[in-house]
């Protein structure tokens, strides 16, 4: 898995500033494996559909899609 940052700091700097669910289902990844697959396309400045998100999440593989949509959330 590539990391950005230390999971640690993202779970306390970063996801909770984050909108949480209020209907519907929950993610089933980890926010902070989210934000990592957030930073690193800031980083790489990789298009979004050439993200590289089974490198990058470790559970559940989510496509680019799903991706995109927490980050336009």
């Amino acid at each position: 898995m590539y990391s950005v940052l230390d999971k640690d700091t993202m779970a306390l700097e970063i996801v909770p500033y984050l909108p949480k669910t209020h209907r519907g289902f929950a993610p089933i990844v980890p926010l902070v494996e989210i934000v990592n697959a957030f930073l690193y396309k800031f980083k790489t400045d990789v298009q979004w559909h050439q993200l590289p998100v089974k490198a990058l999440l470790d559970s559940e593989v989510l496509s680019w899609q799903s991706v995109y949509y927490h980050y336009r959330k």
